[in-house]
């Protein structure tokens, strides 16, 4: 399902994209009315963790299509397959751990019960190995002039995976002023869930071994926008959004457990983690394109923070440096940086009563990440290009270790590094 998708640096959620699209609507402005090719993009991402954990390979399919008169339609089809080992958010031990799949009814196997067990070795960190999902998504997305100046743009995402169907459909106004030197934008965003995990769905907070499950739950996004781009220079862009939008209904993930240790850090037992039901998100983004002749620089900072106590930083630059004969290289650097939600914990103690909210998932951690890449392209034919991109993304927890005697010296929360190639292709017809 969604929840449990990597922490790739390179995906985007609803808001993001309807945030470039209201951003890019504006600057379509000064387009040719006529009637234009059809555009076609693909893509192929491979996605790779490291210690045997997730792998994805993603192809994505774009088509746009300019009608004229700056009305634009929009379709993108994406499919992934994930496969690897995912932690379950259980901590290392210094002996063996034995854990169920998720499909499992049971973790004791006996007649009538379905189990598929799995042990990890003293030290490891544990993780299952049976973690497969595939997911197909759909979007489409159509803008066009509305009035004097003003934009309109509206569209509907849909996906589905084994384990969760998600379905959403946004709209935005953009308005120009200032003979177009300076739009304005506002968009909202509704989205609808439903998650019915392998197996049934835990009760969180409750007991690994009871098992108790219950039937699909759903959960709900609603969000809004607004933003303002202004022309400084000729060779100047810059974009400054807001971003909101608040979740509610099932945000536990169902795949998730944390351990219990008692005063010596040996591990006793563990528990389902159980989030709060209602998370509110707002976001801070600002960006500047500049060109410096051949050379356009991509400068951006978003600050976000949660009502889950969850602040970050992100810092992004891209430098694309023309190097002729239609080739170009673009060096990539992105840094990452964000505090614990306020229920996050590397293990929970067996004398303190449990918590109402609870979770090890390293993705609520405080950890700083970074992304280091480059691009090349290089154009095909009269409108078309090939490019192929890579990067490296490393994520380091603050908190990986704990004085207790039995879980002193193991690594509680290892660094994730993962290695990302991307191969597009863009052409015109």
């Amino acid at each position: 399902m969604q929840l449990k998708r990597p922490p790739s640096p390179l995906h985007l959620g609803l808001m993001a994209a309807s945030c470039a699209l209201l951003s890019g609507t504006a600057r379509a402005q000064s387009a040719d009315d006529a009637e234009q090719p059809l555009q076609i993009d693909a893509d192929l991402l491979y996605y790779k963790e490291n210690a045997g954990r997730v792998q994805t390979i993603e192809p994505v399919v774009s088509l746009k299509k300019d009608f004229g008169d700056q009305r634009l339609l929009d379709g993108t089809l994406t499919l992934d397959s994930l496969s690897g080992a995912t932690p379950n958010g259980a901590i290392p031990a210094r002996t063996p751990q034995t854990f169920a799949s998720p499909s499992s009814t049971s973790l004791i196997p006996e007649p009538g019960h379905k189990t598929t067990l799995y042990t990890i070795a003293p030290g490891d960190l544990p993780q299952d190995p049976h973690f497969k999902e595939q997911r197909v998504a759909g979007d489409l997305d159509w803008s066009q002039p509305i009035g004097l100046d003003n934009t309109l743009s509206y569209g509907g995402h849909a996906s589905t995976e084994h384990d969760f169907e998600s379905v959403g459909a946004h709209a935005g106004l953009s308005h120009d002023f200032n003979e177009k030197n300076t739009t304005l934008s506002a968009g909202v965003n509704e989205e609808y869930d439903r998650i019915h995990a392998h197996g049934g769905n835990p009760v969180p907070g409750s007991d690994y071994m009871l098992y108790e499950k219950e039937s699909s739950q759903t959960k709900t996004v609603t969000g809004g926008l607004i933003g303002v781009t202004q022309v400084m220079r000729r060779n100047w862009l810059m974009e400054l959004n807001y971003a909101y939008d608040h979740s509610q209904g099932y945000l536990t993930d169902p795949y998730r457990i944390i351990s219990v240790a008692d005063a010596t850090g040996a591990v006793t037992g563990y528990r389902y983690e159980s989030r709060p039901e209602n998370r509110t998100r707002q976001s801070l983004y600002w960006v500047n394109k500049l060109a410096l002749g051949p050379t356009t620089l991509d400068l951006s900072y978003r600050r976000g923070k949660d009502s889950w106590s969850i602040g970050s930083d992100t810092v992004d630059a891209k430098l694309r440096i023309d190097l002729g004969s239609g080739m170009y290289v673009e060096p990539h650097a992105r840094w990452y940086h964000q505090s614990a939600a306020d229920f996050y914990n590397l293990y929970l103690s067996e004398t303190a009563p449990a918590p109402n909210f609870m979770s090890a998932d390293p993705r609520l951690a405080a950890f700083a990440a970074t992304t280091l890449g480059i691009k090349f392209g290089v154009t095909t034919g009269r409108n078309g290009e090939l490019s192929l991109r890579l990067e490296q993304y490393e994520q380091r927890p603050t908190d990986q270790s704990s004085a207790l005697p039995q879980l002193q010296g193991l690594d509680l929360n290892p660094n994730l590094k993962a290695t990302i190639v991307q191969l597009s292709w863009h052409t015109e017809y």
